[in-house]
């Protein structure tokens, strides 16, 4: 996984959820495109993971899957 990967699955119209898949086991939902946040070059993400705005910085190398509806199986 890139940024460029991410953004790409940010961009999609329409945006579909995405469950991001660490790994420590931890898996991580995203309702919605605003709650992530990369830049092309990034090493890492921000996820904003609760309705109070807590933020979790993600790095790419620590995820092993990203699966959305249209990816699960």
């Amino acid at each position: 996984m890139t940024a460029i990967d991410m953004i790409k699955l940010m961009n999609r119209t329409p945006f579909e959820p995405l469950e991001i898949r660490l790994t420590d086991g931890t898996h991580i939902h995203i309702e919605h495109p605003y709650e992530i946040a990369t830049t092309p070059n990034s090493q890492t993400c921000v996820v904003y993971v609760d309705e109070d705005a807590t933020m979790r910085i993600v790095s790419y190398r620590n995820i092993t899957e990203v699966v959305t509806p249209s990816t699960a199986g």
